[in-house]
């Protein structure tokens, strides 16, 4: 019998209908740019640390990197949640190759959902663009 275990070692490949996530914590006190890593873990818990911020998504040919095999049309899902302790909004800018899709604001106690659709993985030439899938009050 043949074995239907997927070849890639990110939680979106692990299972093929529970996903794993291992959520990235990100509390620092200032901009950042999440890793490829850190998206494809599935879910980012960011603490924007007192103020609001701008954080970037990760340039299209290090996602595309990190993915070995990956091609035009295939998607991933991932979550990043306003863990704010004040009323501090989270924007999401893009990285390089990146086209965002919808709202790119996260209000506090605020999840939301992106679909990481790739677009083109041709090297020098790689893109994806960042859906927003909405948002979730929690």
């Amino acid at each position: 019998m043949p074995s239907l275990t997927p070849a890639r070692g990110f939680p979106h490949f692990n299972s093929l209908v529970y996903p794993q996530t291992t959520p990235a914590v990100i509390t620092t006190a200032g901009a950042v740019t999440y890793t490829a890593q850190q998206l494809l873990g599935g879910m980012i818990l960011r603490d924007p640390a007192g103020a609001s911020r701008s954080d970037t998504l990760p340039s299209a040919a290090l996602l595309v990197a990190a993915i070995p095999g990956i091609a035009v049309a295939q998607f991933f899902d991932v979550i990043i949640r306003n863990d704010a302790g004040g009323a501090f909004t989270i924007t999401l800018l893009a990285g390089a190759g990146v086209t965002l899709g919808g709202t790119a604001t996260i209000a506090q106690s605020t999840s939301k959902a992106l679909r990481i659709r790739f677009t083109n993985v041709t090297p020098g030439s790689e893109a994806y663009t960042a859906f927003s899938l909405g948002s979730l009050v929690f």
